[in-house]
């Protein structure tokens, strides 16, 4: 028997179980394919049959140009200074890469034709070449000797950072937003600027959403955090904003990355350590209402290794408070029911991270970092419940619940990188990764009952203790093909382990004895889930430019092994293989026109709460619980991008297109007592479709302006489902972000952000659609060493969370609101100095195994 509180049966008539029996013979074909793309792949960078240059082949790649970069002043080598080569047809990039430690560079296996070199670097002038000739008949070797790059007038002895607004570049596979002087980085968390990137929303309870869809994997410098559900928005917490160099909005994944997630991938990009010698920053956060963080990170790099550390802590402590109002029809009898609950929660979280790299050459990095989190919380609640019946019977509840909970985990990985022919596209790198996370949460409960004439007094006592074990191991080699193309392949192995405890000590009633509440015959009960989930993969993509064209295509093969324990004998296994295909399409028109095409097929493993079949009774009439039966949902996903930009200005505008099958979704019953229990099931299909438009300018002096729109349908069809009905909406978001500095020294900035969520439509109810807005103003001191900045977040105190129940004999009106406006003011100040005399190569920018690498066509 299922606890779930939906019957086994009726889950098994809506599913159909993949058959296992051919597992060997699929994974037999997927190495079959795999070879083919292996051998199949080098073909991609040899020439066509047909002459040289002539139409039906290829150009030769086999010319080389070099050179040296050096200060025009003392000759001094200028290594890690970028140097490009430019088509003069059409002045796109062939070729580019890093100088050398001694300032040197060389290109090799280029094809014919008419160039130029580019070479940039912090603090010095740009160097442009007069165009030179690379054929058979004048040379293949093109040597431009010693290149001296001037200093700028206006550059002082120590780097002077230049303000930075926030940007969005779109390439061929996801959107990229680089974080800028976005204020809200001062004293915040990463649940907090990703209010601000476009395609994201973030509720009060800090669940984030993308494109209207909460199904959405965060990757933390290309890593799952392995975290789902409010341990996941606990975690975005502990990162405090300012670590943040960009987020990647990726709406169709390549085949390289995991297809977790039926929205896409958020992937944060942490800072990375590129300042030479002794250098760091610290920040504190005092807050209303008792919300206070503070941070420090402390790094230090020279040319053999670089070690890097952080620590926050961030303490919160906020009401909560919710109403609820129920009508109850179509039974024997019915009923109105008002519930009001009151309560306060108190977080505190302490983060730290410990790494180290070290160059052995120029061409490899060997690294390592660890992880490791503290993190405790208490819950107070009073929840009201008074039920009247039309029989005239009634049934009032006082639940009183506290809860204490404290987890820790940690994390370590070992990472290497190795650069073939100094090209920062021929890597081969490699990464294994152990995680352990434990958590333990006591909640003690009091309910006094009154139904008509009779009282009753319970005591209840739950435990739960959870567990989870994760090795990650990854290997990916690229090497780089003609016409800027890029061959890539890798192998990939995720296994898992999460076991969940609980314990009960439950009572029928209790009497109060020198002032204690005592129970009168308890009963003990203790129930055990474990879930075991193996993910193996490979994969590899394949990418090239054709002209103004660019193509990626790649494939992901994946066989996953699943086992739910439960209840000492109850067992549930899955074990499934699937196919991702990947495609995407660009098209640069010249310098402000792009387009881009993109498919790719998704899934959203059932995990979490979804699948722990522990009844949830915290609030006796509406009960939750999990089912370990589910079965994985899959989404093909279409999108259409085009992207303008000019002068600092730019519009990006998408249509998108998403298909989900068997999706899993909340499904509630009502029994004859009017008890709701909810759980999860696979049942129907949902279709979106929308566009968005995003909207940055620039504003007088030294500011942005930047507008989000996302409009899009929503169609749930769940079949034939008691309690469940077809649902078909519109629903829109908009979002607004502003900042500005203020007089000729920029030393004033002022920020205001805000969002709209619209209602959306469920099968069984409505969200309703919220709206708020924050304020922020800033001050740099001390020749910059030193900024304030005072947030006042929801100027409005608008924030706040609503649902509407409608189906079948039931009516219920959800209302839910927390602490959300508070008043902050955050120093920041840095130490050591901030000299970036040398930009650090592609491998020692801190690499962390699995960095943001799209196709840049």
């Amino acid at each position: 028997m299922n606890k779930s509180g939906v019957q086994a049966s009726d889950i098994e008539d809506m599913q159909d179980n993949p058959n296992n029996s051919s597992t060997m013979a699929r994974l037999n074909v997927v190495w079959l394919i795999l070879c083919f793309i292996l051998l199949a792949a080098p073909s991609w960078s040899q020439r066509p049959g047909g002459p040289p240059g002539r139409y039906g082949g290829e150009k030769q790649s086999i010319c080389t140009v070099s050179g040296i970069v050096t200060e025009v002043d003392n000759g001094a080598a200028i290594p890690f200074a970028s140097v490009a080569l430019l088509s003069i047809r059409d002045s796109s990039i062939v070729a580019g890469q890093l100088a050398a430690e001694d300032g040197s560079f060389s290109m090799v296996e280029l094809p014919f034709g008419r160039y130029r070199l580019q070479i940039n670097f912090m603090g010095y002038a740009s160097y442009r070449s007069d165009p030179f000739l690379l054929s058979p008949r004048t040379t293949t070797s093109y040597n431009a000797g010693t290149i001296g790059l001037n200093p700028r007038m206006n550059v002082l002895e120590e780097a002077v950072v230049v303000e930075e607004a926030s940007s969005l570049e779109m390439l061929i596979d996801r959107r990229v937003f680089k974080v800028g002087n976005d204020l809200s980085a001062a004293g915040g968390t990463a649940s907090e600027l990703l209010v601000n990137v476009p395609s994201v929303a973030v509720d009060i309870d800090g669940n984030v959403s993308l494109r209207g869809s909460s199904q959405v994997q965060i990757l933390i410098d290309g890593r799952p955090s392995g975290l789902t559900g409010a341990a996941q928005n606990a975690f975005l917490e502990q990162i405090p904003a300012s670590s943040i160099d960009r987020v990647e909005v990726i709406t169709n994944p390549s085949a390289k990355y995991d297809p977790d997630g039926m929205a896409g991938i958020l992937n944060i990009i942490l800072k990375k350590n590129k300042l030479r010698g002794f250098h760091g920053q610290g920040q504190a956060t005092p807050g209303t209402g008792g919300n206070h963080n503070a941070s420090l990170s402390l790094n230090y790099k020279n040319e053999k290794f670089s070690v890097f550390s952080s620590t926050s802590w961030n303490h919160r402590d906020m009401f909560r408070a919710g109403e609820t109002y129920r009508e109850l029809t179509g039974l024997d009898s019915s009923s109105i029911t008002d519930q009001v609950r009151n309560g306060n929660q108190i977080r505190t979280s302490l983060n730290g991270r410990l790494g180290m790299e070290w160059y052995p050459s120029q061409s490899e990095v060997i690294g390592w970092n660890i992880n490791v989190n503290q993190n405790n919380r208490s819950y107070n609640n009073l929840l009201e419940n008074r039920e009247a019946w039309d029989t005239g019977a009634t049934y009032h509840t006082d639940r009183s619940s506290t809860e204490g909970s404290n987890g820790q985990g940690w994390d370590v990985d070992g990472n290497y990188r190795k650069e073939f022919d100094n090209n920062p596209k021929h890597v081969l790198s490699a990464q294994i990764r152990h995680s352990r996370s434990e958590s333990r949460s006591d909640e003690f409960i009091e309910e006094s009952a009154r139904q008509s004439d009779s009282e009753a007094m319970t005591v209840d006592t739950n435990i739960q203790i959870n567990s989870s074990i994760r090795t990650v191991a990854q290997l990916d080699f690229e090497k780089p093909l003609v016409n800027d193309g890029r061959w890539e392949w890798g192998w990939k192995s995720n296994l898992s382990i999460k076991d969940d405890r609980f314990e009960y000590l439950a009572s029928d009633t209790a009497i109060w004895q020198e002032g204690i509440l005592v129970p009168v015959n308890p009963s003990a009960a203790a129930f055990d889930f474990t879930y075991r989930e193996d993910v193996h993969a490979i994969y590899s993509t394949l990418g090239r430019k054709y002209g103004v064209y660019g193509v990626q295509v790649g494939l992901r093969f994946e066989q996953v092994f699943t086992e739910a324990l439960w209840e000492g004998d109850q067992s549930f296994s899955n074990d499934y293989f699937s196919v991702y295909p990947s495609f995407n399409l660009s098209k640069q028109r010249n310098d402000e026109v792009s387009w881009i095409a993109s498919y790719s097929r998704r899934i959203n493993r059932p995990r979490g709460r979804s699948v722990t079949p522990f009844i949830d009774d915290s609030d006796s009439r509406n009960i939750r619980t999990g089912n370990p039966e589910l079965l994985p949902e899959y989404t093909n996903s279409m999108e259409i991008g085009h992207q303008w930009t000019r002068n600092r200005m730019s519009i990006t505008t998408s249509l998108f297109w998403k298909i989900t099958n068997d999706i899993i979704q909340r499904y509630s019953r009502i029994n004859e007592q009017g008890v709701r229990t909810s759980s999860w099931i696979n049942q129907g299909q949902r279709q979106n479709e929308g566009l968005e438009i995003i909207a940055m300018a620039p504003l007088p002096g030294r500011g942005q302006a930047r507008f989000t729109a996302s409009l899009y349908h929503l169609q749930n069809s769940v079949g034939e489902v008691e309690f469940a009905n077809d649902a078909t909406g519109w629903s829109y978001n908009l979002n607004f972000f502003a900042n500005q500095s203020l007089g000729g020294d920029g030393q004033w900035k002022w920020q205001i952000n805000g969002m709209y969520n619209g209602p959306s439509v469920t099968p069984q109810g409505q969200f309703n659609g919220y709206a708020f807005m924050d304020a922020n103003i800033q001050r740099t001191l001390m020749d910059g060493d030193l900024t304030l900045t005072l947030k006042l977040s929801d100027v409005f105190d608008t924030r706040e969370w609503s649902y509407l129940s409608e189906f079948a004999t039931l009516y219920q009106d959800n209302r839910f609101k927390r602490e959300s406006r508070n008043l902050f003011l955050t120093a920041t100040w840095k130490i050591g100095k901030l000299e970036e005399r040398r930009r650090s190569a592609s491998g020692r920018d801190g690499y962390n195994g699995q960095g943001s690498e799209g196709m840049e066509f």
